[in-house]
Protein backbone atom coordinates (compact mmCIF):
# COMPACT_ATOMS: atom_id res chain seq x y z
CA UNK A 1 0.00 0.00 0.00
CA UNK A 2 1.25 3.48 -0.88
CA UNK A 3 0.87 6.78 0.87
CA UNK A 4 -0.17 9.37 -1.71
CA UNK A 5 0.62 12.98 -0.86
CA UNK A 6 -1.99 15.28 -2.40
CA UNK A 7 -0.80 18.89 -2.60
CA UNK A 8 -3.08 21.92 -2.67
CA UNK A 9 -3.65 22.64 -6.37
CA UNK A 10 -3.84 26.01 -8.08
CA UNK A 11 -7.59 26.50 -8.49
CA UNK A 12 -7.05 28.87 -11.38
CA UNK A 13 -7.69 32.23 -9.69
CA UNK A 14 -4.06 33.34 -9.56
CA UNK A 15 -4.13 33.10 -5.76
CA UNK A 16 -1.30 31.75 -3.64
CA UNK A 17 -3.20 30.20 -0.74
CA UNK A 18 -6.54 28.97 0.53
CA UNK A 19 -8.23 28.26 3.85
CA UNK A 20 -9.75 24.94 4.85
CA UNK A 21 -13.49 25.41 5.33
CA UNK A 22 -14.66 21.83 5.90
CA UNK A 23 -13.19 18.38 5.61
CA UNK A 24 -15.77 16.29 3.77
CA UNK A 25 -13.80 13.08 4.38
CA UNK A 26 -12.41 12.72 7.93
CA UNK A 27 -9.09 11.20 8.82
CA UNK A 28 -9.58 7.45 8.63
CA UNK A 29 -12.42 7.83 6.15
CA UNK A 30 -12.59 6.16 2.75
CA UNK A 31 -12.70 8.21 -0.43
CA UNK A 32 -13.27 7.34 -4.07
CA UNK A 33 -11.36 8.90 -6.93
CA UNK A 34 -12.87 12.29 -7.91
CA UNK A 35 -15.24 12.28 -4.91
CA UNK A 36 -15.29 15.55 -2.90
CA UNK A 37 -12.52 15.54 -0.29
CA UNK A 38 -12.48 19.03 1.19
CA UNK A 39 -13.98 22.50 0.87
CA UNK A 40 -11.46 25.32 0.56
CA UNK A 41 -12.00 29.06 0.55
CA UNK A 42 -10.00 31.49 -1.54
CA UNK A 43 -10.44 35.25 -1.49
CA UNK A 44 -13.19 34.85 -4.07
CA UNK A 45 -15.18 31.70 -3.37
CA UNK A 46 -15.58 28.37 -1.64
CA UNK A 47 -14.65 25.38 -3.82
CA UNK A 48 -14.87 21.62 -3.37
CA UNK A 49 -11.63 19.81 -4.12
CA UNK A 50 -12.00 16.18 -5.28
CA UNK A 51 -9.59 13.40 -4.37
CA UNK A 52 -7.28 12.43 -7.27
CA UNK A 53 -7.07 8.84 -5.99
CA UNK A 54 -9.17 6.25 -4.18
CA UNK A 55 -8.13 5.12 -0.73
CA UNK A 56 -8.21 5.98 2.96
CA UNK A 57 -7.44 9.47 4.25
CA UNK A 58 -4.56 9.11 6.68
CA UNK A 59 -3.80 12.72 7.54
CA UNK A 60 -5.25 16.14 6.87
CA UNK A 61 -2.73 18.80 6.00
CA UNK A 62 -4.47 21.46 8.10
CA UNK A 63 -7.35 21.99 10.50
CA UNK A 64 -10.59 23.64 9.46
CA UNK A 65 -9.99 27.38 9.49
CA UNK A 66 -6.25 27.07 8.85
CA UNK A 67 -4.55 28.28 5.67
CA UNK A 68 -2.33 26.39 3.22
CA UNK A 69 -0.27 27.72 0.36
CA UNK A 70 -0.55 26.26 -3.13
CA UNK A 71 1.79 23.27 -3.21
CA UNK A 72 1.51 22.47 0.50
CA UNK A 73 0.38 18.94 1.44
CA UNK A 74 -3.40 19.01 1.55
CA UNK A 75 -3.94 15.39 2.53
CA UNK A 76 -2.09 12.07 2.73
CA UNK A 77 -4.08 9.15 1.35
CA UNK A 78 -3.36 5.43 1.62
CA UNK A 79 -3.91 3.88 -1.81
CA UNK A 80 -4.00 0.34 -3.17
CA UNK A 81 -1.61 1.25 -5.98
CA UNK A 82 1.35 -1.13 -6.45
CA UNK A 83 4.18 -0.23 -4.10
CA UNK A 84 7.71 -1.38 -3.56
CA UNK A 85 8.47 -3.44 -0.42
CA UNK A 86 9.67 -0.37 1.46
CA UNK A 87 6.26 1.21 1.25
CA UNK A 88 7.18 4.50 -0.41
CA UNK A 89 5.35 7.78 -0.14
CA UNK A 90 4.06 8.98 -3.51
CA UNK A 91 4.32 12.72 -3.95
CA UNK A 92 2.36 14.46 -6.72
CA UNK A 93 3.49 18.02 -5.95
CA UNK A 94 4.27 20.35 -8.89
CA UNK A 95 7.94 20.41 -7.94
CA UNK A 96 8.11 16.65 -7.75
CA UNK A 97 6.29 16.26 -11.05
CA UNK A 98 8.89 18.39 -12.79
CA UNK A 99 11.67 16.05 -11.66
CA UNK A 100 10.27 12.80 -13.05
CA UNK A 101 8.42 12.16 -16.29
CA UNK A 102 5.90 9.85 -14.66
CA UNK A 103 5.03 12.56 -12.09
CA UNK A 104 5.52 10.14 -9.20
CA UNK A 105 8.35 10.67 -6.75
CA UNK A 106 9.46 8.50 -3.86
CA UNK A 107 9.73 10.64 -0.76
CA UNK A 108 12.12 10.03 2.10
CA UNK A 109 9.28 9.92 4.63
CA UNK A 110 8.31 6.47 5.84
CA UNK A 111 4.83 5.15 5.25
CA UNK A 112 4.90 3.67 8.74
CA UNK A 113 4.83 7.09 10.40
CA UNK A 114 2.19 7.17 13.16
CA UNK A 115 -1.04 9.03 12.52
CA UNK A 116 -1.46 12.14 14.62
CA UNK A 117 -5.14 12.68 15.31
CA UNK A 118 -6.06 16.34 15.45
CA UNK A 119 -8.76 17.72 17.67
CA UNK A 120 -12.03 18.68 16.00
CA UNK A 121 -12.21 22.51 16.20
CA UNK A 122 -16.00 22.43 16.30
CA UNK A 123 -16.48 19.35 18.47
CA UNK A 124 -19.37 19.73 20.87
CA UNK A 125 -20.74 22.81 19.16
CA UNK A 126 -24.37 23.06 18.18
CA UNK A 127 -24.83 23.04 14.42
CA UNK A 128 -26.46 26.18 13.03
CA UNK A 129 -27.24 27.08 9.45
CA UNK A 130 -24.50 29.40 8.13
CA UNK A 131 -22.39 29.97 5.04
CA UNK A 132 -18.91 28.38 5.01
CA UNK A 133 -17.30 31.82 5.30
CA UNK A 134 -19.35 32.54 8.42
CA UNK A 135 -18.44 29.18 9.94
CA UNK A 136 -14.74 29.75 9.33
CA UNK A 137 -14.93 33.25 10.83
CA UNK A 138 -16.64 31.79 13.90
CA UNK A 139 -13.83 29.26 14.27
CA UNK A 140 -11.24 32.05 13.97
CA UNK A 141 -13.00 34.06 16.69
CA UNK A 142 -13.67 31.04 18.91
CA UNK A 143 -17.41 31.60 18.81
CA UNK A 144 -20.01 28.83 19.10
CA UNK A 145 -22.56 29.53 16.37
CA UNK A 146 -25.21 28.08 18.66
CA UNK A 147 -24.78 31.18 20.83
CA UNK A 148 -25.38 33.58 17.93
CA UNK A 149 -28.86 34.87 17.09
CA UNK A 150 -29.36 34.29 13.36
CA UNK A 151 -31.45 36.81 11.45
CA UNK A 152 -31.38 35.01 8.11
CA UNK A 153 -34.07 32.68 6.72
CA UNK A 154 -34.90 29.86 9.18
CA UNK A 155 -32.47 31.34 11.68
CA UNK A 156 -29.45 31.22 9.36
CA UNK A 157 -26.47 33.02 10.88
CA UNK A 158 -25.19 35.83 8.67
CA UNK A 159 -21.82 37.57 8.85
CA UNK A 160 -23.57 40.63 10.26
CA UNK A 161 -25.04 38.48 13.05
CA UNK A 162 -21.57 37.26 13.93
CA UNK A 163 -20.24 40.83 13.98
CA UNK A 164 -23.16 41.96 16.11
CA UNK A 165 -22.53 39.14 18.56
CA UNK A 166 -18.86 40.02 18.89
CA UNK A 167 -19.60 43.75 19.11
CA UNK A 168 -22.18 43.17 21.83
CA UNK A 169 -19.73 41.05 23.78
CA UNK A 170 -17.04 43.71 23.41
CA UNK A 171 -19.37 46.54 24.39
CA UNK A 172 -20.45 44.66 27.50
CA UNK A 173 -16.85 44.41 28.64
CA UNK A 174 -15.76 47.86 27.46
CA UNK A 175 -12.80 46.25 25.66
CA UNK A 176 -11.79 47.18 22.11
CA UNK A 177 -12.07 44.36 19.59
CA UNK A 178 -9.19 43.72 17.17
CA UNK A 179 -9.44 40.98 14.57
CA UNK A 180 -7.66 39.91 11.43
CA UNK A 181 -9.12 40.99 8.09
CA UNK A 182 -11.06 38.21 6.40
CA UNK A 183 -9.58 36.78 3.21
CA UNK A 184 -12.23 38.49 1.08
CA UNK A 185 -11.88 41.84 2.85
CA UNK A 186 -8.09 41.70 2.51
CA UNK A 187 -8.37 40.90 -1.21
CA UNK A 188 -10.83 43.77 -1.76
CA UNK A 189 -8.51 46.11 0.15
CA UNK A 190 -5.53 45.17 -2.02
CA UNK A 191 -7.40 45.50 -5.32
CA UNK A 192 -9.02 48.82 -4.43
CA UNK A 193 -5.76 50.31 -3.18
CA UNK A 194 -4.01 49.39 -6.41
CA UNK A 195 -6.90 50.73 -8.50
CA UNK A 196 -7.01 54.05 -6.64
CA UNK A 197 -3.26 54.56 -6.83
CA UNK A 198 -2.80 53.66 -10.48
CA UNK A 199 -5.96 54.84 -12.26
CA UNK A 200 -6.58 58.58 -12.79
CA UNK A 201 -10.37 58.62 -12.49
CA UNK A 202 -12.91 60.83 -14.20
CA UNK A 203 -16.58 60.41 -13.33
CA UNK A 204 -19.77 61.53 -15.06
CA UNK A 205 -22.73 62.11 -12.70
CA UNK A 206 -26.28 62.51 -13.92
CA UNK A 207 -29.90 61.75 -13.03
CA UNK A 208 -32.00 59.80 -15.51
CA UNK A 209 -35.78 60.06 -15.81
CA UNK A 210 -37.08 56.57 -14.92
CA UNK A 211 -40.70 57.07 -16.01
CA UNK A 212 -40.17 55.25 -19.31
CA UNK A 213 -38.26 52.44 -17.63
CA UNK A 214 -41.04 51.82 -15.11
CA UNK A 215 -43.72 51.88 -17.82
CA UNK A 216 -41.76 49.62 -20.18
CA UNK A 217 -41.03 47.14 -17.41
CA UNK A 218 -44.71 46.96 -16.49
CA UNK A 219 -45.71 46.52 -20.15
CA UNK A 220 -43.11 43.76 -20.59
CA UNK A 221 -44.55 41.93 -17.57
CA UNK A 222 -48.09 42.23 -18.92
CA UNK A 223 -47.13 41.00 -22.40
CA UNK A 224 -44.78 38.17 -21.46
CA UNK A 225 -45.65 37.32 -17.88
CA UNK A 226 -41.96 37.77 -17.04
CA UNK A 227 -40.73 40.19 -14.40
CA UNK A 228 -37.22 41.48 -15.03
CA UNK A 229 -35.17 43.35 -12.46
CA UNK A 230 -33.85 46.88 -12.74
CA UNK A 231 -30.31 45.47 -12.59
CA UNK A 232 -30.87 43.49 -15.79
CA UNK A 233 -32.27 46.53 -17.62
CA UNK A 234 -29.33 48.68 -16.51
CA UNK A 235 -26.89 45.96 -17.57
CA UNK A 236 -28.62 45.65 -20.95
CA UNK A 237 -28.43 49.40 -21.48
CA UNK A 238 -24.70 49.36 -20.75
CA UNK A 239 -24.14 46.44 -23.16
CA UNK A 240 -26.02 48.23 -25.94
CA UNK A 241 -24.09 51.48 -25.41
CA UNK A 242 -20.75 49.65 -25.42
CA UNK A 243 -21.39 48.55 -29.01
CA UNK A 244 -21.03 52.10 -30.26
CA UNK A 245 -18.41 53.18 -27.70
CA UNK A 246 -15.69 50.51 -27.92
CA UNK A 247 -13.20 52.66 -26.02
CA UNK A 248 -15.23 51.90 -22.87
CA UNK A 249 -15.02 48.14 -23.47
CA UNK A 250 -11.25 48.05 -23.56
CA UNK A 251 -8.27 47.00 -21.48
CA UNK A 252 -5.10 49.03 -21.12
CA UNK A 253 -1.58 47.75 -20.51
CA UNK A 254 0.55 50.79 -19.78
CA UNK A 255 3.81 48.86 -19.38
CA UNK A 256 3.38 47.17 -22.77
CA UNK A 257 2.01 50.35 -24.32
CA UNK A 258 -1.05 48.54 -25.72
CA UNK A 259 -4.82 48.79 -25.69
CA UNK A 260 -7.12 45.83 -26.33
CA UNK A 261 -10.57 46.64 -27.71
CA UNK A 262 -12.71 43.65 -26.82
CA UNK A 263 -14.97 42.08 -29.41
CA UNK A 264 -17.33 40.74 -26.72
CA UNK A 265 -18.78 42.24 -23.56
CA UNK A 266 -17.89 40.16 -20.51
CA UNK A 267 -19.96 42.14 -18.07
CA UNK A 268 -18.88 42.26 -14.43
CA UNK A 269 -21.73 42.46 -11.92
CA UNK A 270 -20.73 43.73 -8.47
CA UNK A 271 -22.50 41.66 -5.80
CA UNK A 272 -22.60 42.45 -2.10
CA UNK A 273 -21.91 39.40 0.08
CA UNK A 274 -21.68 38.87 3.83
CA UNK A 275 -18.12 40.08 4.19
CA UNK A 276 -17.48 42.35 1.24
CA UNK A 277 -17.96 42.55 -2.49
CA UNK A 278 -17.35 40.11 -5.31
CA UNK A 279 -17.67 40.59 -9.06
CA UNK A 280 -19.42 37.89 -11.08
CA UNK A 281 -18.93 37.89 -14.84
CA UNK A 282 -21.65 37.40 -17.45
CA UNK A 283 -19.83 36.04 -20.50
CA UNK A 284 -20.82 37.41 -23.91
CA UNK A 285 -23.51 39.53 -22.33
CA UNK A 286 -24.12 41.32 -25.64
CA UNK A 287 -25.69 38.12 -27.05
CA UNK A 288 -28.25 37.67 -24.26
CA UNK A 289 -31.87 38.78 -24.38
CA UNK A 290 -33.25 40.63 -21.40
CA UNK A 291 -34.79 37.52 -19.84
CA UNK A 292 -31.58 35.52 -20.30
CA UNK A 293 -29.54 38.36 -18.85
CA UNK A 294 -31.85 38.68 -15.85
CA UNK A 295 -31.70 34.93 -15.17
CA UNK A 296 -27.91 34.86 -15.49
CA UNK A 297 -27.47 37.75 -13.06
CA UNK A 298 -29.75 36.03 -10.54
CA UNK A 299 -27.89 32.73 -10.93
CA UNK A 300 -24.47 34.32 -10.41
CA UNK A 301 -25.71 36.40 -7.47
CA UNK A 302 -27.02 33.28 -5.73
CA UNK A 303 -23.68 31.51 -6.21
CA UNK A 304 -21.74 34.53 -4.97
CA UNK A 305 -23.86 34.95 -1.83
CA UNK A 306 -23.45 31.24 -1.08
CA UNK A 307 -19.67 31.64 -1.46
CA UNK A 308 -19.61 29.20 -4.39
CA UNK A 309 -18.87 31.40 -7.39
CA UNK A 310 -16.56 29.40 -9.71
CA UNK A 311 -13.20 30.91 -10.65
CA UNK A 312 -14.12 31.09 -14.34
CA UNK A 313 -17.18 33.19 -13.48
CA UNK A 314 -15.39 35.70 -11.26
CA UNK A 315 -12.62 36.99 -13.53
CA UNK A 316 -12.08 38.45 -16.99
CA UNK A 317 -14.65 41.25 -16.96
CA UNK A 318 -14.26 43.90 -19.66
CA UNK A 319 -16.65 46.40 -18.03
CA UNK A 320 -18.40 46.38 -14.65
CA UNK A 321 -21.83 47.46 -13.41
CA UNK A 322 -22.53 48.22 -9.76
CA UNK A 323 -25.84 49.07 -8.13
CA UNK A 324 -26.48 50.37 -4.63
CA UNK A 325 -30.23 50.72 -5.17
CA UNK A 326 -31.23 47.77 -3.00
CA UNK A 327 -29.49 49.48 -0.08
CA UNK A 328 -31.16 52.84 -0.71
CA UNK A 329 -28.04 54.34 -2.27
CA UNK A 330 -28.19 57.36 -4.55
CA UNK A 331 -24.92 58.79 -5.89
CA UNK A 332 -21.61 56.98 -5.49
CA UNK A 333 -18.14 57.05 -6.98
CA UNK A 334 -17.43 53.63 -8.52
CA UNK A 335 -13.74 52.76 -8.80
CA UNK A 336 -12.32 51.41 -12.06
CA UNK A 337 -10.38 48.17 -11.57
CA UNK A 338 -7.57 47.82 -14.13
CA UNK A 339 -7.07 46.57 -16.75
CA UNK A 340 -10.72 47.60 -17.32
CA UNK A 341 -11.22 51.26 -18.17
CA UNK A 342 -14.84 51.77 -17.15
CA UNK A 343 -17.46 51.05 -14.49
CA UNK A 344 -21.08 52.19 -14.15
CA UNK A 345 -22.83 52.72 -10.82
CA UNK A 346 -26.59 53.09 -10.38
CA UNK A 347 -28.64 54.23 -7.40
CA UNK A 348 -32.22 53.42 -6.47
CA UNK A 349 -35.31 54.64 -8.30
CA UNK A 350 -36.75 57.53 -6.30
CA UNK A 351 -38.80 60.66 -6.83
CA UNK A 352 -36.93 63.83 -7.74
CA UNK A 353 -38.01 67.34 -8.69
CA UNK A 354 -37.07 68.09 -12.30
CA UNK A 355 -37.84 70.88 -14.71
CA UNK A 356 -40.30 70.04 -17.52
CA UNK A 357 -41.08 72.87 -19.92
CA UNK A 358 -39.80 75.33 -17.36
CA UNK A 359 -41.98 74.06 -14.52
CA UNK A 360 -40.98 71.88 -11.53
CA UNK A 361 -42.38 68.36 -11.79
CA UNK A 362 -41.86 65.28 -9.62
CA UNK A 363 -40.57 62.32 -11.65
CA UNK A 364 -39.05 58.97 -10.70
CA UNK A 365 -35.31 59.19 -11.31
CA UNK A 366 -32.19 57.06 -11.21
CA UNK A 367 -28.81 58.44 -10.19
CA UNK A 368 -26.04 57.25 -12.50
CA UNK A 369 -22.28 57.54 -11.94
CA UNK A 370 -19.91 56.27 -14.63
CA UNK A 371 -16.17 56.35 -14.00
CA UNK A 372 -13.40 55.86 -16.53
CA UNK A 373 -9.62 55.57 -16.73
CA UNK A 374 -8.47 58.99 -17.96
CA UNK A 375 -5.29 57.44 -19.40
CA UNK A 376 -7.43 56.12 -22.26
CA UNK A 377 -10.87 57.72 -21.98
CA UNK A 378 -11.26 61.47 -22.40
CA UNK A 379 -14.10 63.49 -20.91
CA UNK A 380 -15.90 63.82 -24.25
CA UNK A 381 -15.88 60.05 -24.81
CA UNK A 382 -17.13 59.38 -21.28
CA UNK A 383 -19.90 61.95 -21.62
CA UNK A 384 -21.05 60.52 -24.96
CA UNK A 385 -21.22 57.03 -23.47
CA UNK A 386 -23.11 58.24 -20.40
CA UNK A 387 -25.61 60.13 -22.54
CA UNK A 388 -26.37 57.01 -24.57
CA UNK A 389 -26.81 54.85 -21.46
CA UNK A 390 -29.17 57.48 -20.07
CA UNK A 391 -31.23 57.62 -23.26
CA UNK A 392 -31.57 53.84 -23.33
CA UNK A 393 -32.82 53.82 -19.75
CA UNK A 394 -35.31 56.61 -20.44
CA UNK A 395 -36.67 54.68 -23.42
CA UNK A 396 -35.72 51.04 -22.85
CA UNK A 397 -37.97 49.50 -25.49
CA UNK A 398 -34.90 48.73 -27.65
CA UNK A 399 -33.39 46.59 -24.91
CA UNK A 400 -36.59 44.83 -23.90
CA UNK A 401 -37.41 43.40 -27.33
Amino acid sequence: MNEYRFHLPDVGEGLADAAIVRWIVPEGGAVKRMDPLVEIETAKSVTEIPSPVAGTVLRHGALEGETLEVGDVLATIATEAPADPAGPVVDESPAASAERPDALVVDAESSSAPLARRPDPVAGRRRRSAAPTVRRRAVELGIDLGDVAGTGPLGRVLMGDLDAHVTTSASNTGIDRVEKLSRLRAAVSSVMTTAWRTVPHITDLREVDASGLIAARAAFLEETGTKVGHAAIMAAAVCRALRSHPVMNASIDVEAGTVTYHGSVHLGIAISVDDGLVVAVVRNAQDLGIRELDAEIERLAALARAGRLPANESSGATFTVSSSGRFGGWYGTPIVVPPQVGIAGFGSVRDAVVAVNGAPVVRPSIAMSISADHRLVDGAALTAFSVEVGRLLENPIRILI
